[in-house]
């Protein structure tokens, strides 16, 4: 893809693009300007931008307050304009330091490398200390301050500074801006785009707003991509698909000859379920492999798609869930049967547990042989022993701190006269102990299962019973009862698949939670949304794990920054 030197390009950072979406696919799109790559368009408008002049100074001051940390409040400034940082009257009298992301002008960018600024005065009082900045490009840039010796933050927040547009050598302000969407894939034949995108210029509009141009999976959804650098084969022209080079001629066109920007939707936070590199790459996800967390999840997943099977085979008719489940009573029927039968034959909560009489075993051989710890006055604290889960999330797996426990239980007694009296009460206090561990993760995973079932039958409710919902007819294969998390790495539906060399090929899909903080990562280990069925699962696509950094995941980084310079490369802007 070629470059032109009548264009000049604000710098895109892609990194700090992708770890957004790790960490919630709204903050992509904090606010709609604060991402274009946006050009100069002509080689007039360059040499005209190099000469000097005469421009108005504005300057616009901020105050800083102590505790006040502003990420959810947005300061849009004209690029050009200066900013005044001062102190507020909570930070007079301490020695405060500012640091920003806004490079110093004529350095390059970069998102997370920041730059302590300097205090100017114009007396000795602090009232007149101040940090003054020059905006000169667009973008948003951050902002956070500490004070005396401390290194924790006291105040932080976001100035945005917007871009400025031309199209057809002519400037277009934010105000002015006529946006109409085109859902990509249902413009047809390449040849005949221009044709239908003529009535958005012959109506007024200045700016086309374009869904994903890349191929789609196979739900054709127009958000879940199967090839990130490949166009949709339905714009074919006589079998030719067209390549990125003949999109972009377009836009220029647009741009120069009509007067209309263009910006295009990208999708970074999950990709079709049948993108071909996933099977070369399935580290790209999470999966088993490199997520066992959720292995609980899966095997609850999978457990409920059986019992879908089975439901739509009769196998439960006589237990009131017939194969067209449309009624309070058949939902009633259902929970009974996951309650009363299924789960307990899973037994899910096995996976966080641990074997009481292999470990009590264990101990018993080793303080057999360790002399106890000399008694002290202190009483020893039991609350200390937790339970430790086993990695790969196997059955029966979990363990505790072994030398801990003979520190706390292998002890001296005074209610016991011999070795083999003193040895057998220990074990006893520790086995006691074990169990009582064992209750309370129980008890957790088994109120995480109550909400999952119960999530289950509100869906239920929704797809197959309200007369607002879909009104679903049947359980089927295709629909079961409730919607899958993972795909399945074979056809066997066997639990050994989550212990097997194919555990890298299930993948969590992505989804929606409603009500939870868009920046979280409901994947992570410390989640239990997967377990506890809160997620509106998209079926079509999986969620990528890009790591907190590029060495985390090579080729997804790679991969998707291909991607998004194509689109920068050919749209005026990104969404």
């Amino acid at each position: 893809m070629g470059t032109s030197t009548s264009r000049l390009f604000r710098r895109f950072d892609f990194k700090k693009l992708c770890t957004s979406v790790t960490r919630g696919f709204q903050c992509l799109f904090y606010q709609f300007v604060s991402y274009f790559c946006f050009k100069k368009k002509t080689a007039e408008d360059i040499i005209s931008s190099s000469k000097p002049e005469m421009v108005e100074t504005t300057t616009r001051t901020f105050l800083l307050n102590d505790g006040e940390h502003l990420e959810s409040s947005v300061f849009k400034l004209k690029k050009g304009w200066w900013v005044e940082l001062r102190l507020g009257p909570t930070l007079f009298g301490r020695k405060v330091t500012v640091y920003t992301n806004l490079p110093e002008e004529g350095k390059p960018f970069s998102r997370k490398q920041y730059r302590a600024l300097t205090w100017s005065t114009s007396s000795s009082d602090d009232t007149a200390k101040y940090c003054r900045l020059h905006l000169t490009a667009p973008g948003s840039y951050h902002y956070y301050f500490h004070y005396d010796d401390s290194d924790t933050k006291r105040g932080s927040g976001y100035i945005l500074v917007e871009p400025t547009l031309s199209a057809g050598g002519e400037e277009v302000t934010l105000d002015c801006l006529q946006c109409v969407t085109y859902i990509a894939k249902l413009l047809g034949p390449f040849d005949t785009w221009e044709s239908k995108l003529r009535v958005a210029k012959e109506t007024g509009y200045n700016m086309i707003h374009f869904t994903p141009i890349q191929e789609l999976g196979a739900s054709n959804s127009a958000y879940s991509l199967q090839n990130q650098l490949g166009l949709n084969p339905s714009f074919a022209v006589n079998g030719h698909t067209p390549d990125i080079q003949e999109v972009e001629q377009l836009t220029n066109r647009l741009r120069n000859e009509w007067k209309m920007l263009t910006i295009c939707d990208i999708v970074l936070n999950h990709t079709a379920n049948e993108s071909p590199w996933l099977r070369e790459h399935p580290e790209c996800t999470y999966n088993l492999v490199n997520c066992p967390h959720l292995k609980p999840a899966y095997l609850l997943d999978l457990t409920l798609y059986k019992f879908s099977l089975e439901v739509a085979k009769g196998m439960w008719e006589f237990s009131g869930v017939p194969p067209a489940v449309n009624s309070e009573e058949h939902l009633q029927a259902i929970r009974h049967a996951l309650f009363g039968t299924i789960l307990p034959r899973v037994r899910i909560s096995e996976l966080y547990l641990l074997n009481v009489h292999a470990i009590v075993d264990e101990f018993q051989r080793l303080a057999r042989n360790r002399v106890p710890p000399l008694p002290t006055s202190n009483p020893p604290d039991y609350s200390q022993l937790k339970l430790v889960p086993d990695p790969q999330f196997r059955r029966l797996h979990a363990t505790v701190d072994l030398e801990l426990a003979l520190r706390l239980f292998n002890v001296y007694r005074s209610d016991s006269f011999d070795e083999d009296t003193r040895l057998r009460r220990c074990t006893e206090e520790f086995k006691r102990k074990l169990e009582e561990l064992n209750e309370a993760v129980n008890h957790k995973i088994q109120g995480h299962l109550v909400a999952a079932v119960e999530n289950c039958v509100a869906g239920m409710r929704y797809f197959r019973v309200q007369g607002d919902g879909p009104r679903i007819p049947e359980v089927t294969a295709k629909d079961p009862l409730v919607p899958r998390y993972f795909t399945d790495a074979d056809e066997s539906l066997s639990e050994d698949v989550m212990y097997s060399s194919n555990a890298c090929y299930v993948m969590a899909h992505n989804g929606w939670v409603m009500n939870a903080d868009p920046l979280a990562n409901f994947a992570s280990p410390e989640s239990n949304i997967y377990l506890r069925r809160e997620l509106i699962a998209w079926g079509d696509s999986v969620k990528l794990r890009y790591g907190e950094k590029p060495e985390d995941c090579p080729f997804l980084w790679q991969h998707m920054q291909a991607y998004v310079d194509q689109m920068a490369q050919t749209f005026d802007g990104i969404r």
